[in-house]
């Protein structure tokens, strides 16, 4: 293992703008995030919900995002600030939202936030990740004009497991030659993650960090180490799984996943310190591991070519959009 020191980032800087909205919502009653706020995030987890931003992901990113949270008429309301990014919002509803006034609640919700956002010296409210499915409850709110984007860059890859496993087509020519490395190749061993041993998974992390530009990593998602250090914080084998792979008895990588209710799963984290052995991991879990799961969420490539080409050659069934929807008041 390298002996190269890790020199892993302070918490994301704040720019006096940011800093300046985020002081005013902790005025507002908001919370800082962590991963001590996970035991309520969790109690928004909606066993329907397609995107990864899911309070699971919300925690696990807490700090990179600089993230304050409050309860607002039932709802889960986070608010980040990300270095280049306008301050957004992001609504998690309560499990119980099939009741008859989910709208008006919904109505309440944003016109609060649009009070914060404007007592803070924004423009508009900027509400992320609505899902196409919740679209129209968002763009049918009275009362404002409401424009709705969406980037591929941010949609999310989900596979069909069966897809992943036989990798067919010519998109998948590349990952195949890859796999074929690997499997029915003598002295890998597979072990399951637990409480016990998942910390484990932070050794693999250091050991790639070693071989990163920290400084960029950092400027373009956060670090990936803090996430995963928290992720190690909350990891509770009754919700999440995960597996290591050794080779010739050493560590070699790890993946963590979870599943959920309606026939998905959500990729977490994942790592491999020999070339295309995570590549392996992937397959693995889908051949064996995601018994009744009909669709695998390897999340979003933010624009980065080399995810963009790593996702692509696994052969994704579709991309789902998540929404940014700006709302700003009708003059009356």
């Amino acid at each position: 293992m390298s002996e190269r020191p890790l020199a892993r980032p302070p918490k994301r800087p704040l720019t006096e703008r940011d800093r300046h909205v985020r002081d005013f919502l902790l005025q507002q009653g908001f919370f800082p995030a962590g991963a001590e706020s996970y035991p309520l995030f969790r109690d928004f987890e909606d066993a329907g919900r397609l995107s990864e931003l899911t309070p699971t992901v919300s925690t696990i990113w807490a700090l990179s995002f600089n993230e304050v949270y409050k309860l607002i008429e039932g709802h889960l309301v986070t608010a980040f600030f990300f270095e280049g990014l306008e301050p957004y919002f992001e609504i998690n509803r309560p499990r119980s939202n099939a009741m008859d006034n989910a709208a008006l609640l919904l109505k309440r919700v944003i016109d609060t936030l649009y009070g914060f956002a404007i007592g803070a010296g924004l423009s508009e409210l900027r509400v992320y990740a609505v899902e196409e499915s919740f679209l129209g409850e968002f763009k049918n709110i009275e009362g404002y004009e409401v424009s709705a984007d969406y980037s591929d860059d941010h949609s999310e890859y989900a596979y069909r497991p069966a897809d992943i496993v036989n990798l067919s087509g010519n998109v998948n020519h590349k990952k195949s030659t890859h796999l074929n490395k690997f499997i029915g190749r003598d002295g890998i061993t597979l072990v399951s993650m637990t409480n016990e041993n998942h910390r484990l998974c932070l050794d693999i992390e250091k050991e790639w960090c070693t071989h990163q530009d920290c400084a960029e990593c950092s400027a373009f998602a956060g670090c990936e180490l803090r996430a995963l250090e928290i992720m190690a914080d909350i990891y509770d084998d009754n919700f999440y799984e995960g597996l290591f792979g050794y080779v010739d008895g050493a560590l070699a990588g790890f993946i963590i996943w979870e599943k959920r209710n309606q026939g998905r799963a959500y990729l977490h984290f994942g790592k491999g310190n020999i070339q295309n052995f995570f590549v392996y991991l992937i397959y693995i879990l889908a051949k064996d591991k995601l018994s009744g799961i009909e669709f695998l969420n390897i999340n979003e490539d933010m624009g980065k070519e080399g995810l963009r080409r790593f996702k692509k050659h696994l052969g994704a069934h579709e991309l789902w959009r998540k929404y940014l929807c700006t709302f700003v008041k009708k003059e009356v």
